[in-house]
């Protein structure tokens, strides 16, 4: 670590330094939870058909979660600057997702708002 003669800057470069690697986290959960509302969930214990679970929890997260919790879609879009909104409006494009939503009866546009 180099000293820079302010232990104040150090403080703020190591508050910057844990808000980056944050923010690094909570981009890889959003992209699980897209692979995972596309059904691409992959699992060499798991047979096929539970492929089911993750991508409709995923979906439900996505689209049906109106929580305010910090580990909600909303909260996590909010941190990384990211409009929640806009975000699910181009997810329901991906024809994967569009067919997930379909086949799990989600497709009916509630907790979007």
């Amino acid at each position: 670590m180099r000293r820079t003669g302010s232990w104040g800057l150090l403080a703020d470069c190591a508050v910057r330094e844990v808000a980056k690697r944050s923010k690094r986290l909570w981009i890889a959960v959003l992209h699980q939870a897209i692979e995972d509302a596309k059904g691409n969930t992959r699992s060499a214990e798991k047979p096929a058909s539970s492929v089911e679970d993750p991508q409709r929890d995923a979906l439900i997260w996505i689209f049906h979660d109106r929580s305010r919790a910090g580990n909600s879609f909303r909260a996590i879009c909010d941190l990384l600057d990211i409009d929640a909104d806009q975000a699910r409006q181009h997810l329901r494009r991906v024809p994967a997702i569009r067919r997930g939503l379909r086949r799990a009866r989600l497709d009916m546009g509630q907790g979007e708002a």
